[in-house]
């Protein structure tokens, strides 16, 4: 203001600055011709709050303010620029360039890199052109040179500020930038700990990090030492209103933003660039230091959030992803068993079977070491690693492993591969000893029941599977009651079985109970109510009652694709199923879609020699024979 009010009042003399803030605000005030003052860079929060002293009386003129804190948007009308249009950034980048399309993808691939951040892409800009590098170079060396480019300072920068203890303002860079806002966040209460919470924050997948991610996790206590305990009071309570109160804090200083997802809970969001630089700040001792509670507070998240909504579990991916690439990058040794098996089973849920393959190699690794080949946890890896290779169709290493296992699963296994004398074998072996060491009623027993039921079924000996339905049946109505979940699977395994016998009305008596129950106990959008609800829908495929199994295929691949995501094998079963339907009513278009759909899916998930792939290749062979049928009769 002081050199305002001497260009505005040459002649006079200010003995204070209060002194020239009056003066210049006085002048402005008598203008009757139009003015605008600026101020630039207000940063600091004292600043902000002292603004309105500056202001003068008048209606002639404007005032500009340029503010990375969110509270200037109080003032008066904002706008916001955080990142910058795509346009203007390859313009800024492709100005000294050659323009040929592999500098253009070169510039879009920096634009990507740097989160389209106006500051990040004009020192990049500086950057390359100080190092007279091609873009792609760029490109190459950004992984390695990150911070260099943070640092660099553009020749004739106009970002200029004024830093503590010196006389003289000073280019900003990035880093500077953000240094001076973790600074301003690191004054009063808990100072050193709200750095340690936004850093905390930076070893998660930036977008979305929800506050359940460490809200639901008071029972662990290998997050004593988190920085999130300074959300918990002295019972352990999770105190949301601290939280709210430290990332508003940080949002102002625009290090992040939040939003609520619901009254209780709020969620997130890092700029990746500030993640990128909150973990360049650390030597390896400290980020591994936090990669540790990091690992912690996502395992109990995963293993919370169970059978939750899709976008739920899509952020738990993303964060899960995240995080893995650290943890295969620091040598953590046999640290994480747990939270690895509970990473794998994650992962195998989701689908992403090499994923959970890798996870659980790891676990099997560590634990054999840690307890040895035949403790009850190593074998609970390997039946797990057993069931990965069933599902990937490597039934060779699934009998392996299962033979380090259980005699039930490879009994499964021997059934699965077509070798029913075998699985007979073994599950007569296991029911034996099931039956001597925890009686005939113990679930265990039922389990091996209803696998020798299954057996049975497949071996064409329908009065000895029946017989077997029957016994698990009963018996889980005994012991856990008719409306247990796992008595409801046996009512949904009897109604397949009388389906493909032909008993067409006991299967649907047994779907709909079946059905009825999942939706009380579990909810009408729940995975295992919708396979009843996919299981009623070839129920009614095969009584030609076409409209009906419509109806419920649409409702299965609704819920899958919510529940599961659009690639997941259980969502593709039911866009393959869709497709025959369509077929059988003489939709061939709409079957063609269905059928092309599960086939690149398939081939993505399963691979180009799996059963479901080439049942749906046969289906589409076959639908190409009837179209060309078509064609000649017309």
């Amino acid at each position: 203001m002081e050199t305002a009010a001497k260009q505005l009042l040459p002649n006079r003399v200010f003995g204070t600055p209060d002194a020239a803030v009056a003066s210049v605000n006085e002048a402005l005030s008598r203008w009757s011709e139009r003015w605008l003052l600026v101020f630039d860079n207000l940063d600091n929060p004292e600043d902000l709050r002292d603004i309105l002293r500056f202001f003068p009386a008048s209606q002639c003129g404007s005032i500009l303010i340029t503010s990375r804190l969110s509270g200037s948007k109080e003032l008066g009308q904002s706008i916001e620029f955080d990142r910058m249009e795509k346009e203007e950034g390859l313009q800024l980048l492709l100005q000294s360039s050659r323009g040929d399309t592999d500098e253009v993808d070169a510039a879009e691939e920096i634009l990507s890199l740097l989160g389209n951040l106006p500051l990040a892409i004009d020192q990049a800009r500086a950057y390359i052109s100080k190092r007279q590098l091609r873009l792609r170079s760029f490109v190459t060396e950004y992984e390695r040179r990150k911070q260099s480019v943070m640092r660099e300072i553009p020749q004739f920068c106009q970002y200029r500020r004024m830093l503590p203890g010196e006389d003289k303002e000073t280019s900003l860079s990035l880093l500077t930038t953000w240094e001076m806002s973790l600074q301003l966040l690191c004054v009063g209460e808990h100072a050193g700990e709200l750095e340690q919470v936004i850093t905390l924050f930076a070893f998660f997948n930036p977008v979305n990090i929800g506050e359940r991610l460490f809200s639901n996790d008071a029972d662990d206590g290998n997050l004593t030492t988190s920085p999130m305990s300074l959300f918990r009071d002295d019972d352990g309570d999770w105190n949301h209103l601290g939280f709210e109160d430290a990332v508003v804090k940080m949002q102002e200083l625009s290090l992040l933003q939040f939003s609520h997802c619901n009254e209780s809970e709020i969620t997130v969001s890092l700029h990746s660039m500030v993640s990128e630089w909150l973990r360049m700040r650390l030597d390896e001792d400290l980020k591994r230091r936090y990669l540790n509670p990091a690992i912690s507070h996502l395992e109990c998240h995963l293993r919370s959030i169970g059978d939750s909504d899709h976008k739920t579990r899509q952020e738990g991916q993303a964060h899960l992803d995240t995080i893995w690439r650290d943890m295969e990058r620091f040598s953590l040794g046999d640290d994480f068993m747990e939270a690895r098996i509970t990473f794998g089973s994650f992962y195998h849920n989701e689908g992403r079977l090499k994923d959970a393959e890798m996870m659980y190699n790891h676990a099997f690794a560590g634990y054999e070491r840690a307890l040895g080949p035949e403790h009850a946890s190593t074998l609970t890896i390997v039946n797990n690693l057993g069931n990965i290779y069933t599902d990937q169709g490597h039934l060779k290493d699934a009998e392996m492993t299962y033979t380090l296992g259980t005699v039930n699963n490879l009994g499964v296994l021997y059934r699965k591969q077509g070798h029913p004398k075998d699985a007979e074998m073994m599950y007569k072996r296991a029911l034996a000893g099931y039956e001597k060491a925890l009686g005939p009623e113990h679930t265990y027993t039922l389990e091996t029941v209803n696998n020798l039921g299954i057996l049975y079924y497949h071996q064409d000996h329908p009065k000895d599977a029946e017989t077997m339905f029957n016994r698990a049946l009963a018996g889980y109505e005994k012991a856990r009651g008719p409306e247990h979940t796992t008595t409801l699977a046996i009512v949904n395994s009897l109604g397949f079985f009388f389906s493909d016998q032909g008993r067409l009305k006991d299967a649907e008596m047994m779907y709909n109970r079946a059905l009825a129950g999942k939706e009380k106990a579990w909810g009408p959008d729940h995975t295992s109510t919708l396979d009843t609800v996919n299981n009623l829908g070839n129920l009614y495929s095969d009584q030609r009652r076409l409209k009906d199994a419509e109806m419920m295929y649409r409702r299965a691949l609704a819920g899958y694709e919510m529940a599961l995501g659009p690639e997941h094998t259980s969502t593709l079963d039911a866009v393959n199923n869709l497709g025959l339907v369509y077929s059988n009513q003489g939709r061939l278009k709409d079957a063609e879609i269905m059928y092309k759909r599960a086939l690149a899916g398939y081939e993505k998930a399963l691979g180009p020699e799996h059963t479901s792939t080439l049942e749906t290749v046969n289906n589409l062979a076959i639908l190409y024979y009837n179209q060309a049928i078509l064609k000649m009769q017309r």
